[in-house]
Parts: C-alpha cells; structure tokens; sequence
C-alpha cells in the first residue's frame, strides 16, 4: 500500500507516517508497505503515549538493539469501508445500537465512524441471528463474548510472557539479537497454538453443554405435555471453598506468591471437583464456587477438597454445601440455594464442612457422617438455617 493508504487504514496523518520513516522505523520496500506497518504504527502511537522516545527507539532500531516483526504473529488488517451509520440503514437498525454493539464486545468505535469490514459482518450476523433479542440482551450478549475473550487473550499474553520471554532473557549464551528472534519466532508459534486450540476447546464444550441442555428441556416439554408423569428429581447441589488465611499470606508474602498459591490450588479444584462429577463455576479471590450435580458427591468432594488443599497449599480452609433449585444463566449460577450455601461457607470455621439440613438428608449418610450443631441465623438469610457438621466414618 501506499503511504496514504497506510494513513487512511491506522488511521492517522500522513505526516505521522513521514514522520516514523524519518526515524527509520518504517522501511518502505520500493515505495510501498505491507499491510502488518499498521501494526508497526500503532505501536509507536503506544510508545509514545507511555512517554517513551520514538528518536531512542529509532536509534535502538538501527543500532539494531531493537526489532519488531509483527507480522509473525500480528494479522493482516481489513480496510475500514464501511459506516456505522450506512451499517445501521443496511440493517434497519439504528447505528447508535451497533456502536454500542461494538464498544461492549471491547472495539470502541473511532470517532470517525468508520468500521473495519470484518467487524461489520460480525454484526450484522449478531442482529441477523439475534432477531427477536432485545437491544439490551444484544448488549449483554456482546458483553459476555467481548469480556470473556478478552479476558483470556490477557491472561494468555501474560502466560507467554512468564512462561517464554522471560525464560529466554536468562538465556547467557545467547545475544541480545539472538533472544529477540528466538521471542519472536516462539511468539508466532503461540499465535497458532492459540489459534487452533480456542475453536477446538468452544467446539469440545459445546458438544457437552448442549447434550446437557437438551436433555434438561427435553424433560420439562415431556412433563408439560403430559408424555410422562413428573420423576423425582435429584437437586442439584452448590458448595463454596474458602481459604481463611489467603488475604494474610497475600499481604505477609506478596502477590506473586499468592498468584503461585492460586495456581496451586486451581490443580486441587480441578482434580476433586471432576473426581465427583462437579465443577468449579468462578474463583472469588479467596475461594472456589462449585456446582455438583448430586448433593452426596458434592460433600464428598468437599471433603476431599478440604483435606487436598491444606496440604499442598498449607492454607487453611472451609466449606459449605446446599442443594436445591437454582437459576443458571451464561454458566454462571444464581439464587437462594446460592446464597445459602456461600453463607454456610463464611460461618465454617478452618477445617470444616458445613452442609444444610437438605443437604444431610438428600446425602444418606453413604461414606459421610454428620455433627448437628444446630439451627443457625446466618446472614442475609431471613429464616435459620440448621446446620450439620460433615465428618468421615
């Protein structure tokens, strides 16, 4: 492209790009640049807007210190051929939606409006096949996607940097030129991997999580429609870790032992809940919320739990258990047998398992027994709740 062209498509000024070509950190080829010197661009915006000089970078760059081969891992970039406005005619829309659509998946619209074509589509396709959505679960639709892989691209970037650029730098047999290239060419190979891996992983879960769901409408229809009576149905079952001393060790040892104790416990969480068909729904800073499809599994995890995570972590902890109806929404859980169970969590004490009344009598006592300690106001809850304490034979 042109060097207009490469201003129209950052965009910005085409003295701005004159101005980095001075520098010497953009090398045309016969006059021209490929599509990755957008990237290059922005990047230099972003130097500049934390304070560092782009005439020391440039002067890193030729005394060949610095170097930035985007394109390893950096895709090419669409033209920005259409409008909000145009976008919204095309749709019957109003264009105020779909910026709003675009600012809550994380693309803020520039203020000129324009919009890159392959951002359209995505659009177009979540108002196309989203019809009868209102505006504000459209919303909410863009803020669940855009925040979740948002949240993930971030969490991947800083695994790469600890886990590859960081082991690199203490590389003593390699120059400085060579640490760079080796980043880079590692840098382009986690691109791929994540690539791949992402549309792997959504397709392997949605296989799961739709079978599931089907079958739990499945069965409302058939009971609804009369094709069958109503079956007892075993509840399901919410429990909640918490570590007790987790705030302390934070403050006496500092955040990078305590993201290390976390990745720690995350290995505990995993293996227990899934030994007894559970799973953990969200990390709360200081603990684990877990859904278990049946309550006795659930205080048997619980257990375990309480017992595998004192000793690989050395941190005391508790947790509660309480099964009954709950309301799930975008794979997260809501409702009184929600807050119940995390009110039972915050009222154990370090090295317990507390469990309601419901939960005693839908376990049966197989592999558990169990302390009365008595009825309990716990709080936010507007009626006692009887609690029991949850021991090994």
């Amino acid at each position: 492209m042109s060097a207009q062209e490469l201003a129209d498509l950052v965009p910005c000024s085409l003295d701005h790009v004159r101005h980095l070509q001075a520098l010497g950190l953009l090398t045309p080829e016969e006059g021209t640049y490929d599509s990755t010197s957008v990237h290059l661009v922005r990047l230099m915006d972003g130097f500049k807007e934390a304070g560092v000089s782009l005439d020391e970078v440039g002067r890193g760059v030729a005394a060949g210190e610095l170097s930035f081969p985007l394109g390893l891992f950096m895709p090419e970039l669409a033209a920005r051929t259409a409008t909000f406005d145009k976008l919204g005619k095309e749709l019957g829309r109003s264009p105020e939606l779909l910026r709003r659509l675009s600012f809550e998946v994380g693309l803020p619209p520039l203020a000129e409006d324009r919009v890159r074509a392959e951002d359209a589509e995505i659009l177009k396709l979540i108002v196309m096949r989203l019809d009868l959505a209102t505006d504000e679960e459209l919303s909410r639709f863009a803020r669940l996607y855009g925040g979740a892989v948002q949240r993930m691209v971030t969490s991947g970037l800083e695994f790469f940097d600890q886990a590859v650029r960081q082991r690199v730098a203490g590389f003593d047999n390699l120059s400085n030129e060579e640490k760079d290239a080796l980043i880079y060419q590692k840098a382009g190979d986690y691109t791929e991997l994540v690539a791949s891996i992402v549309p792997w992983l959504q397709r392997r879960h949605r296989e799961h999580s739709v079978l599931a769901y089907v079958v739990s409408v499945t069965e409302e229809f058939m009971e609804q429609r009369g094709i069958r009576p109503p079956q007892p149905k075993q509840p399901p079952a919410i429990a909640f870790l918490d570590l007790t001393g987790y705030t302390a060790f934070a403050e006496e040892h500092g955040d990078q032992a305590a993201a290390d104790l976390a990745t720690d416990l995350a290995a505990v969480v995993s293996q227990a809940a899934k030994a007894h068909d559970g799973r953990a729904v969200k990390w709360l800073g200081d603990g684990v919320m877990f859904h278990f499809t049946d309550p006795g599994r659930a205080v048997l995890a619980a257990l375990d739990l309480v017992d595998e995570t004192e000793h690989t972590i050395r941190v005391p902890a508790r947790m509660g258990v309480n099964p009954g109806p709950i309301i799930a929404q975008e794979g997260d859980y809501f409702g009184r047998t929600v807050n119940i169970a995390a009110r039972i969590a915050d009222y154990a004490r370090p090295h317990e398992v507390l469990v309601s009344e419901d939960t005693r009598q839908a376990v049966g006592g197989d592999g558990v027994e169990f302390e009365l300690i008595g009825d309990v106001a716990l709080k936010g809850v507007s009626e006692s709740v009887r609690l029991h304490r949850a021991l090994r034979p």
